[in-house]
């Protein structure tokens, strides 16, 4: 029944994405992500309990859950390849400005829905319980930013290789590092319930992350020369490593995994990346989006829902088009350029159900508003396209418009 299953996990979601209505639609991962959600018991749960309750028993959930943190693991482990850290030191001088709005204004409004969230609807509060905590998983999930997903978007859209997709990309690329420091701070926290404890946690956690740095790197730079077999075992095996010491430190194994791809010298990515990134997209992470569908209630006949999905989806669009196109045409973009380089900043994809799960696994955010969120990471997501296209579309015909501009010097 497991490999049944495991056949449907895989193929299905893929299949769906072939025909060219949907493609044009929704990436991959969104068509996956629903694919979890219809076969958990928001859909299949309600129209055939018995079946569901076949068919994901106690021991299927256990092994969808290992292949699932395999998964994910993997992915971020990918994500920190993806990401040069000279470049981005690079992008943080040019973009700065840019990339701290896009970061800060919509941190600032999930603050404050998190507390419209709690005042109206306190049951969403995690078995943690704690409102603070409650707070800074909200801001963080409003402030996401999915740079795979978003360079997927840009390649159909056709505007990877140009200077406003690769500006986009950019500033993707540090909102995922912010996203990753706050994250790792949080689980430290919530970790420990603040106070010594916890800075006595980030402290090992940063030693870790020097050791990656200072020690292991210039290690891992003599695989430059060897096989691909040779740099995919030592990359994965450093990965776990990495994953298991963020675990037992409190700061979460994916922030670990995310350590170790990103320390990886460059001259050793494009092996990995060939050989890890097709399978950990196509046949692994459809397991993590099965197992978050399954955790996900969503309720389309509730107020509740739609109110917290309203909530947490205005203030994700707003903050991040705002907060990125304002501080843009301040430097001198034109507006459609500076409105479409905020449309891109709200892609959530599936960095944002990964922070999701995190959350809820650690017991900051409640079911409901878990459910809320994922339903918004797919709306916010699936728009990103229609949006650009449309904004590009209508500075387009507009006289006098001028190119953005040549940040690199």
């Amino acid at each position: 029944m497991f490999l049944l299953i495991a056949f449907c996990i895989v193929a299905l979601p893929w299949l769906l994405w072939r025909i060219p209505c949907v493609r044009r639609v929704a990436p991959l991962a969104v068509v996956q992500i629903l694919s979890g959600v219809l076969l958990g018991p928001s859909c299949l749960g309600l129209w055939a309990p018995g079946w569901h309750a076949r068919l994901f028993t106690a021991p299927i959930m256990a092994a969808l859950d290992g292949a699932a943190g395999i998964g994910v693991l993997l992915y971020v482990f990918v994500t920190g390849l993806h990401l040069d850290v000279g470049a981005l030191r690079a992008d943080a001088r040019r973009l700065g400005g840019i990339a701290l709005g896009s970061v800060v204004v919509p941190l600032l409004l999930g603050l404050g829905a998190g507390a419209w969230i709690l005042a109206q609807a306190p049951g969403v509060l995690g078995p943690a319980g704690d409102r603070l905590l409650f707070l800074a998983a909200v801001a963080i999930c409003v402030a996401v930013t999915a740079l795979p997903v978003l360079a997927a978007v840009l390649q159909e859209a056709g505007m990877l290789g140009t200077r406003l997709g690769q500006t986009g990309l950019a500033l993707a690329a540090l909102n995922d590092l912010a996203l990753w420091l706050m994250l790792a701070i949080l689980l430290a926290v919530s970790g420990s319930h603040g106070g010594p404890q916890a800075l006595a946690m980030l402290t090992a956690a940063v030693a870790w992350g020097c050791t990656l740095v200072f020690a292991i790197r210039p290690l891992l730079t003599r695989l430059a020369g060897s096989d691909g077999q040779t740099a995919l075992v030592v990359g994965v095996a450093l990965a776990l490593l990495s994953a298991s010491l963020s675990e037992a430190l409190g700061t979460g194994y994916l922030i670990g995994a995310f350590l170790a791809g990103l320390v990886m010298p460059p001259a050793c990515r494009p092996a990995l990346l060939a050989r890890l990134e097709m399978v950990t997209a196509t046949v692994l992470l459809p397991f993590f989006f099965m197992s978050t569908g399954l955790k996900a209630f969503m309720q389309p006949g509730s107020a509740g829902f739609w109110a917290l999905l309203a909530v947490t989806t205005g203030a994700t669009i707003i903050g991040k088009v705002a907060g990125t196109a304002l501080p843009a045409r301040a430097l001198g973009f034109a507006w459609r350029d500076a409105l479409s380089l905020g449309a891109m900043m709200q892609t959530k994809g599936l960095m944002e159900v990964v922070v999701l799960a995190v959350l809820n696994d650690a017991g900051l955010i409640g079911r409901d508003i878990f459910s809320a969120m994922v339903a918004m990471a797919v709306l916010c997501t699936v728009a990103t396209a229609p949006a650009i296209r449309l904004i590009q579309s209508y500075g387009a015909v507009r006289p006098g418009a001028a190119a953005a501009p040549d940040l690199r010097r």
